[in-house]
């Protein structure tokens, strides 16, 4: 049976999403990791055993979940109380709230919320806030230190770069291929084709990098792509939501964005800014040498366009 809001306990309405809410609305997974340095050894275990497999892995038995994360069931009850929840049940009820919103689009959020009046002023306004906070919770939420790694390896022109991005975040992934592809060489986008992207894979080699984008209704493509970049020694790096695709449970660095907003259509903007926050990031590294290149991509360019 459906519960009722007035039954939900406090620490699962706060971890509620509701369709078209604002972008800082926090996840689970934004809750978890924000707790990480109040917890003790054996329930930060716990707690990243659940990132590195989020959500199934909260979604098993106590004794299945203290044994992937090599602790004992007392603890992981005590992780699940620092939470908040007043029980395992209640943790897994608000999980499973996740799990629903992960699968939503836009016929079921225009059902959730009504009709969208995009006439109104209001409409117009709460949109327009709602993008502002999509960006500043991505930017927030992609750590300094991810941001760093992966600089680290876009700099170093011995490592392939491939990415991929799915049928609607396949623009995020052309946006940061344009970047790259202007500062260094080897970068190229996989094919959409699965035969063709095969061929690319079977090309990948150890340290070459693999960045995907993955955000609700995901792809399970996406997924098996990563898989096989890691089974080939690739560093795999996922962009996706707040609810993180599977693929994350391959992922080397995982980069996060909000993607809902107050419209029935998820928006890109949180990735892209993140896809900006790297671009500058390289750019800043790579600068001193790119530059060469840079003006000789501009002297072809205009021979071809004169």
């Amino acid at each position: 049976m459906k519960r009722t809001e007035g039954r939900m306990t406090e620490a699962e309405r706060a971890t509620r999403k509701r369709p078209g809410a604002p972008a800082g609305t926090a996840t689970l997974a934004d809750r978890i990791a924000a707790s990480l340095p109040s917890l003790s050894a054996a329930e930060r275990r716990a707690a990243r055993a659940l990132l590195a497999r989020y959500p199934t892995t909260g979604m098993e038995t106590v004794a299945l979940f203290a044994e992937r994360a090599k602790v004992s069931a007392p603890t992981i009850l005590r992780f699940v109380a620092k939470l908040g929840f007043a029980g395992y049940p209640d943790f897994r009820r608000a999980l499973r709230v996740e799990m629903e919103a992960q699968t939503e689009y836009p016929l079921t959020r225009r059902q959730a919320v009504g009709t969208f009046d995009a006439s109104r002023p209001a409409a117009f306004s709460a949109l327009a806030q709602g993008l502002v906070e999509a960006v500043q919770n991505s930017l927030a939420m992609a750590g300094e230190a991810d941001i760093d790694r992966l600089t680290d390896m876009l700099i170093d022109e011995r490592r392939q770069v491939f990415l991929f991005g799915g049928d609607f975040t396949e623009p995020a992934a052309r946006h940061l291929e344009f970047h790259l592809r202007k500062m260094r060489g080897r970068v190229r986008l996989f094919s959409q084709a699965l035969p063709r992207r095969a061929d690319e894979l079977a090309e990948l080699r150890r340290r070459d990098v693999v960045i995907l984008f993955d955000i609700r209704r995901y792809q399970s493509d996406t997924t098996r792509t990563a898989e096989v970049a890691k089974q080939q020694g690739a560093t795999v790096v996922l962009f996706t939501d707040q609810w993180m695709s599977d693929a994350a449970q391959v992922a080397d660095i995982v980069l996060r964005a909000r993607v809902d907003v107050p419209s029935p259509w998820d928006s890109l903007i949180g990735l892209i800014g993140i896809v900006e926050l790297v671009a500058l990031s390289v750019d800043a590294r790579k600068w001193p040498v790119a530059q060469a290149r840079y003006e000789t991509i501009e002297s072809v360019r205009a021979k071809l366009l004169r």
